[in-house]
């Protein structure tokens, strides 16, 4: 996989909320793992806010099998781990290996076709998810601000690598319609 690719994200949207659960279903997808910290609250949050439990409790009576990964650690956050209590969770998860993508995987009972993954940081999520060969969606982080700071030492270079991936979509979108205008334009064999 190229490396540039491996950072593509195939959706981009603002938050879990507008994320289109219904079009994934019908496109064969039946697994979704979600990040924590900054994608369901803010970073070290010690509960999950109601509209994202209700969320998962809506996603799962639809059919979903839904689970949780996070570099964070669980153990000082009773309540929330109270709240998931009823889905798998790996905390620890060293995001972007690819190990706790498949532990989950497993846990799930998904296949990687299958399974969308939804964080908010692009060089852990993302990449991570990429390389498990999962659907991958970027969300944007709910409170920038109480990033660790780690990932805001990161999150500069992940605009600079959108902005990148964003012009490369556009050369290669100008590249196809000149390819098609040549095409219509040339004489008939």
């Amino acid at each position: 996989m190229k490396p540039v690719r491996a950072l593509r994200p195939d959706e981009i949207v603002r938050s879990i909320h507008e994320i289109d659960y219904e079009h994934l279903w019908r496109r064969g997808y039946r697994g979704l793992i979600f990040d924590i910290d900054n994608t369901l609250g803010e970073w070290g949050c010690r509960e999950l806010p109601e509209p994202a439990h209700a969320l998962f409790r809506e996603l799962v009576a639809r059919g979903f099998a839904v689970g949780f990964l996070s570099n964070n650690g669980g153990q000082d956050r009773p309540r929330l781990n109270e709240q998931l209590r009823a889905w798998p969770v790996l905390w620890r998860a060293a995001k972007p290996r690819t190990r706790h993508y498949k532990t989950m995987l497993a846990l799930l009972k998904t296949h990687e076709t299958e399974t969308v993954m939804i964080g908010d940081q692009l060089f852990t999520d993302i990449w991570g998810a990429k390389r498990a060969g999962l659907y991958a969606i970027l969300v944007a982080p709910v409170s920038p601000q109480t990033d660790s700071v780690w990932a805001k030492l990161r999150r500069p270079l992940e605009r600079v690598v959108l902005r990148l991936l964003a012009r490369k979509d556009a050369g290669d979108n100008d590249s196809d319609e000149r390819e098609h205008k040549d095409r219509e334009s040339a004489p008939p064999h």
